[in-house]
Parts: structure tokens; C-alpha cells; sequence
């Protein structure tokens, strides 16, 4: 039987709905700032998620459009948009979703290694931190961002990276993530996943089955967890003794 011994979280989307309350609206901003008629509606949005990395999400849509911006453009509107995005951190709008500081403590307090695993940037990821989650950063072991590795979800490196910094077996770890490209990038480095759902998730048609277990949320005392599919929950919540259980 495997013991848990490394949680691996994921931040936009899964510690917070920093992706349509926040990149979103900076991306637009940004694009205001450049004097651009792009606007990226959520609908829009949410399809340029299936590519990891602001940078590349702009790069792909300067070629969708076919706009004749250059690299050096696209870098200078992801460098604007960080200054958006920091300054939206800095304003209070982008909450912590429901659960995540409950399961933090929780497994801080069990002694399990933490670690944030994120295909953002440095820039865009340290205001978070340092606002929002200032009081619980000291619980993360270790942060691997867009910086340390070489290929992005939906590729294994950034999640291998992690097994490798924490020293532990994959077998007991497990990833907390709320993407398709997410879920793979944990199981292609053959890691457990648990896939909490964005809160725009509309249809259950269009949520992958790849994952180990899946929940609407990580849920409270006064707000229950809804399971999707997976193991049935323990205690009407994701926490310690579930996470345990799912990784076997």
C-alpha cells in the first residue's frame, strides 16, 4: 500500500479562479495598451487554455488571426499584461477557492510535503503569493514555474521535476489540477491526479476522465465536495484520508 507523501499543486484554476477573473481581464488590458481590437471574451478565452503559457497563447493567436505582430510584440504585450495581472492580485479580486487553505493546513499539519507546480511565470506567480497566500507560502517545499523547465504541460517535466526535488516515489504522490493538459502532464509522469473543477465548468460531457478521482471542489465543512467520479469520498471532503486513499 502506498503512503502519501507529496501533494503537488496546481495554481490557475485550482488554488484560485485566477484564469477568467484575472489573466483574462490583464491580457485584455494589455492588449488596450498596444492599441490592439483584440478582446478575449470567455468563451475565447477558455479555448486558448488548451495552450500552456501566456506567451504562447498570444503567439497562437496572432497566427489564428493571422496579424502580422512580431515575437519581439507578443513578449513586450505578456510583459505588459504581468503589470495587469500583479496589479488585480494587489486589489483583492481573485479569491482562493473553496477548501484549498483547509487542505494546505491540513496536510502541512500531517507532515506531507508540498509543492506548487505551475506553467506560470515567476513574475505573474509571486504577487499571488505574496498577497493571497503570504501566510501559508512557508508550507511550500518547493515552486516550479514556467522558468524551470524546458517543456510545459500537457509534458511530464515540470511533475517529473517535482518527484526528482522531492525525493520521493511517484507512486506517493499526487497532483491537484483543473485541466485536461494538467491531468496529462501528471499521468505522463505517472503521478495520481485529482481534478477539482473549474468553476466554469458547464457540461459533464466535457470533462476528461483521464484523472484518478474528480471533484466539483476540495469542498468545506459547510460546503460539501460533489464527486464526479473516482472513489467515493470519506468525510463529505477532500482531505488527508482521501487523498490517502486514492492514491492506492
Amino acid at each position: 500500500m502506498n503512503k502519501l507523501s507529496a501533494v503537488f499543486w496546481d495554481v490557475d484554476g485550482t488554488i484560485a479562479d485566477t484564469e477568467l477573473c484575472g489573466h483574462r481581464v490583464a491580457f485584455n488590458l494589455a492588449f488596450k495598451d498596444f492599441d490592439l481590437d483584440w478582446s478575449w471574451n470567455e468563451k475565447k478565452y477558455l479555448e486558448l487554455l488548451k495552450i500552456s503559457g501566456g506567451y504562447n497563447r498570444i503567439m497562437h493567436f496572432r497566427n489564428e488571426i493571422k496579424s502580422e505582430l512580431t515575437n519581439e510584440s507578443c513578449s513586450r504585450i505578456q510583459s505588459r499584461k504581468r503589470f495587469h495581472y500583479k496589479a488585480l492580485i494587489k486589489s483583492g479580486k481573485i479569491k482562493v477557492r473553496d477548501g484549498v487553505i483547509r487542505l494546505i493546513q491540513e496536510l502541512a499539519d500531517s507532515n506531507i510535503e508540498q509543492f506548487i507546480v505551475t506553467t506560470s511565470g515567476k513574475e505573474s506567480l509571486n504577487p499571488f503569493l505574496n498577497s493571497t497566500l503570504h501566510s501559508y507560502q512557508k508550507l511550500f517545499s518547493k515552486i516550479i514555474t514556467y522558468e524551470d523547465v524546458n517543456r510545459h504541460k500537457p509534458f511530464p517535466d515540470a511533475y517529473k521535476l517535482a518527484v526528482e526535488l522531492s525525493n520521493k516515489s511517484h507512486n506517493s504522490c499526487i497532483a491537484i489540477e483543473d485541466s485536461r493538459i494538467g491531468i496529462e502532464a501528471a499521468k505522463s509522469a505517472k503521478i495520481k491526479c485529482l481534478l477539482t473543477l473549474p468553476p466554469w465548468t458547464s457540461s459533464s460531457q466535457k470533462i476528461t476522465r483521464k484523472a484518478t478521482a474528480c471533484v466539483d471542489s476540495l469542498g468545506n465543512k459547510n460546503n460539501s465536495s460533489k464527486l464526479i467520479y473516482g472513489k467515493p469520498l470519506i468525510n463529505n471532503l477532500v482531505d488527508f484520508p482521501y487523498l490517502s486513499q486514492i492514491i492506492n
